[in-house]
């Protein structure tokens, strides 16, 4: 998976500024974000799950098989944004703009490996039968990552948003 390679794109140099300015393809992020619903959907059911731990308790295989789950349709939703929902070397982006994307595509790569560790440990804890630990651990790490999550998405939301308004002013612009 791509995720876990090394972005030389996005190092600073030695002046302090991204090596390649990064934006986004917004109607290629928003088909993305809209066409994820099993991905969506699999978060609602881990959210509910962890608002019952008993559930988790009861059936930690099923806790641990939507974990992987996650795991995979979030490999697979981060790998789309990356290659079709941000693009590099636009000749015309504004600095900040460029910095905010960078910085966002580059947390699904942390991300990733976040839902990565979470998915291991569980497996450990249930291997070790340590029901107590592993209901502890998904309900308490899985939370977290949900938060984080939403606040990522939030973030591109507002960089979708900011791109759009962009666009239909550069729209404004021409036809004045």
């Amino acid at each position: 998976m791509m995720l876990t390679e090394p972005r030389e794109s996005t190092q600073l140099t030695t002046c302090g500024s991204p090596k390649a300015n990064v934006t986004i393809n917004a109607a290629f992020m928003q088909e993305i974000k809209e066409a994820s619903s099993e991905l969506w959907q699999i978060l609602r059911e881990i959210s509910h799950l962890c608002a019952h731990p008993l559930s988790i308790h009861l059936h930690p295989r099923r806790s641990i098989e939507l974990l992987r789950q996650l795991q995979d349709q979030l490999g697979l939703y981060f790998t789309l944004e990356e290659y079709y929902g941000y693009f590099e070397g636009p000749a015309r982006v504004d600095l900040e703009f460029s910095k905010r994307a960078a910085d966002l595509r580059n947390q699904h790569q942390d991300m990733y490996l976040d839902i990565c560790a979470i998915v291991d440990r569980a497996e450990r804890l249930l291997d070790h039968r340590r029901a107590a630990s592993l209901t502890h651990h998904i309900v308490v790490r899985t939370q977290a990552f949900q938060e984080q999550l939403k606040a990522h998405e939030a973030a591109e939301e507002r960089l979708l948003l900011h791109s759009v308004m962009e666009v239909e002013n550069d729209n404004h612009d021409t036809y004045r």
